[in-house]
């Protein structure tokens, strides 16, 4: 009984060290798997603003949506558009890198400011069941329609995206190898 006690202390720090050599092991295939995921992000990223920049009719679609909350935001008393212009002189302003730090300062709060009421017209605008159905709807209509213009202008977005898939549950499962080779979907 006494060796077979031994025995355990001896083996508990081994097993330990064991299983800190297979998660250091894991580590690099782990970072490895997010910088993938990150490539893969920005090639989708590239392939979804080009193709939307190409074609009219996302773009009109897109703007009928935002015609739209930007509409049912002036109907419950909010200004947005002056929020949007507000917010574009101040990114324009930060772009001429003429700024002082004070300025810098004070800008990026008058930014948060206008951004935050801007959210907040849009929360009380999605109260409304009914207008958020619809845009909940349209959006989807529109992100599927947006997504099939993407396979039909880069054949490579469907394996993009099913390697996106397989990287976000690697990466969420901490990097480890999965059975079958990826996720399921």
């Amino acid at each position: 009984m006494a060796v077979l006690a031994a025995l355990a202390l001896v083996a508990a720090p081994l097993q330990a060290q064991a299983q800190q050599q297979e998660e250091a092991g894991q580590e690099p295939e782990r970072m490895e798997a997010q910088q993938r995921l990150q490539e893969v992000q920005r090639k989708l990223g590239e392939i979804q603003q080009e193709t939307f920049e190409s074609s009219e009719e996302l773009q009109e679609r897109q703007q009928r949506l935002e015609d739209r909350a930007m509409a049912k935001m002036e109907d419950l008393g909010y200004d947005p558009e002056s929020h949007y212009q507000r917010m574009e002189e101040i990114y324009d302003r930060f772009e001429s890198g003429d700024v002082s730090e004070q300025e810098q300062q004070e800008l990026a709060e008058e930014f948060q400011d206008a951004q935050m009421k801007l959210q907040q017209a849009q929360q009380e605008a999605m109260q409304d069941e009914q207008f958020r159905k619809r845009m909940e709807k349209d959006m989807r209509a529109f992100q599927e329609r947006l997504l099939q213009a993407m396979q039909e202008q880069h054949p490579e977005t469907q394996q993009l995206m099913e390697e996106l898939k397989r990287l976000q549950s690697k990466v969420q499962q901490g990097g480890g190898s999965m059975p079958g080779g990826g996720a399921s979907d």
